[in-house]
């Protein structure tokens, strides 16, 4: 039965442009031959397809590769496929905000990966139900092209074929191909798309390209939605601060750069109103464009608050690995934070209020000091409320001097045994003998990273960076403190000695080991000379009952 349209009979050529030069030229502005996927999924989607399919198949028979995209969208008439498909620089979409393309040669695309030929089956919307008829175009390379009625249909929408001649060793490759050219300009897209691919080895396999404008891998980000949501924005902090930044029209990606134009962020920014340049490969500076930029901009204040919120939750967990991730990424990104508002981690955590504190601001810690691990000298300072900053990253506002270094604890021994009662009797009459005495000789655990482990130190609790409640305490003295002389004539000072030091373990004679340890207090303080040396000498011999 004859359809409502005639065979055109003989090949024809697209009238407009005659010129082959210019053909050439179009087709060669797409640099990527896989560029026709885009443009094929862009028709889809301004035809109003709920969905798309994209099938990628070896063909062993005729060894070449299929290549088809099928839409359910409103199909296409024979006026505009005679008048505006095959008709470079002309298009229907110029004035309407809700397409994407506007300049007329996507469809050209399709004759950059050189196939042998571009098949088209469209069946219009426009025409009644129960009227419906198949269009089949059959396009080659130089443009001739076949237009027929293929018979009645009932569902609307198109189905582009390429057919490629290929060597089955090219094919696999080809596939792989053809899905990163998919995801890379159709993640976002604006309706569903199903990509099913058959290589060499016969498996069919499925991919969903299509998914929500996101940021993945993104450490913080923030979105907003404008304009009656025409406009959606994503922005957000990325490891090591990469930037790049993204435009896109219904999901499609008309430009990425890596570009500062906002700052050291990653950006995607989804907008109907933006466009495609004449060259495909960037996006138009239009005022759409313009408003987009300022909009993201302004973004970025509320992306340093969600920044601020993030670091405070980081540095509250146990586990930094995150909470230093994104501190080095705020840093690489150069952000400004406040010390008020830059939170970092305890090296012990704080009861405040009967409230355990982790993290705090970096102003609320102590001016000078932060640690690299917690130990029990920091748990002291933490039980009298001191915030100690966790060092360890690349802040470069964290106080200048670690704790370890610069602080000396101190445990009272609060039960001697009688070898360490005698040793200290010992001591005492050894220092009144050599005429330098401290105020008074106590024991003591003294942990320090500073140096070698020290015999004795001069400390006490007045001495202490907080206030010590009760005698036996442990407290913590400065370093430059702990090592002054416990024998100043006018401001004596009570000697601690070292109960982890080797020469005080308990070893034969504390009467013995007593006059030792007094000649190298003596001795570590320049006050050993040959007079004491003397006086030490006849003192040890006569509570020895030495003759």
């Amino acid at each position: 039965m004859a359809g409502p349209y005639r065979v055109t009979g003989p090949e024809r050529q697209a009238e407009a442009p005659s010129d082959q030069g210019i053909v050439g030229d179009v087709i060669a502005q797409f640099a990527d031959q896989f560029a026709f996927l885009r443009e094929l999924v862009q028709n889809a989607i301004d035809a109003g397809s709920p969905s798309i399919e994209v099938q990628v198949a070896w063909d062993t028979a005729l060894q070449c590769v299929r290549v088809r995209v099928r839409d359910r969208g409103a199909g296409m008439t024979r006026d505009v496929i005679e008048n505006q498909l095959l008709v470079l620089f002309r298009s229907t979409k110029e004035s309407d905000r809700t397409k994407i393309g506007k300049f007329g040669i996507g469809f050209a695309s399709v004759l950059a990966p050189n196939p042998a030929v571009v098949v088209v089956e469209t069946v219009s919307a426009a025409d009644p139900p129960g009227q419906r008829r198949r269009l089949a175009l059959h396009l080659s390379r130089d443009l001739t092209y076949r237009l027929f009625d293929a018979g009645p249909a009932t569902q609307v929408g198109t189905l582009v074929e390429l057919e490629l001649p290929m060597a089955a060793s090219g094919v696999d490759a080809f596939i792989d191909q053809s899905l990163a050219a998919l995801e890379r300009w159709c993640r976002h897209a604006a309706v569903p798309i199903r990509a099913e691919t058959t290589g060499t080895d016969g498996v069919t396999r499925r991919t969903q390209v299509d998914r929500p404008l996101g940021l993945p891998g993104a450490l913080v980000d923030v979105r907003a939605e404008l304009d009656d949501g025409q406009l959606r924005i994503v922005l957000g902090l990325m490891e090591g601060a990469a930037t790049s930044l993204g435009f896109f029209n219904h999901g499609l990606m008309l430009w990425e750069t890596t570009e500062l134009l906002i700052g050291r962020y990653a950006c995607k920014i989804q907008d109907s109103r933006l466009g495609h340049t004449l060259s495909r490969d960037n996006v138009r500076r239009d005022a759409a464009y313009a408003h987009a930029i300022g909009a993201a901009r302004k973004l970025v204040a509320q992306l340093h608050v969600a920044i601020e919120a993030a670091l405070k939750a980081r540095a509250s967990d146990p586990d930094l690995t995150s909470y230093q991730q994104l501190e080095r990424a705020v840093v690489a990104a150069r952000i400004d934070l406040p010390a008020d508002r830059w939170y970092v981690p305890l090296v012990d955590p704080v009861i405040v209020d009967g409230e355990t504190i982790r993290a705090a601001p970096l102003s609320e810690t102590h001016p000078t000091w932060f640690a690299l691990k917690a130990s029990p000298l920091t748990a002291c300072l933490a039980r009298h409320g001191m915030k100690l900053a966790r060092s360890g990253w690349v802040h470069a506002s964290l106080p200048d001097h670690d704790a370890h270094k610069q602080l000396v604890l101190v445990t009272p021994v609060t039960s001697p045994t009688p070898y360490q009662h005698a040793l200290l009797a010992t001591l005492e009459t050894c220092f009144v003998a050599a005429g330098r005495t401290p105020r008074a000789v106590e024991l003591a655990h003294v942990a320090s990273e500073a140096v070698v482990p020290f015999l004795a130190i001069a400390a006490e609790p007045d001495d202490a960076v907080h206030t010590a409640s009760t005698l036996f305490e442990p407290y913590v003295v400065p370093l430059v403190r702990a090592q002054r002389s416990p024998f100043a004539r006018l401001r004596k000072a009570t000697l601690v000695l070292n109960v982890d030091h080797v020469a005080v373990h308990e070893a034969g004679d504390p009467r013995i080991a007593g006059s030792h340890l007094a000649r190298l207090i003596l001795l570590q303080h320049e006050l050993l000379d040959v007079e004491r040396s003397e006086k030490l000498l006849a003192h040890t011999m006569l509570i020895l009952g030495a003759p």
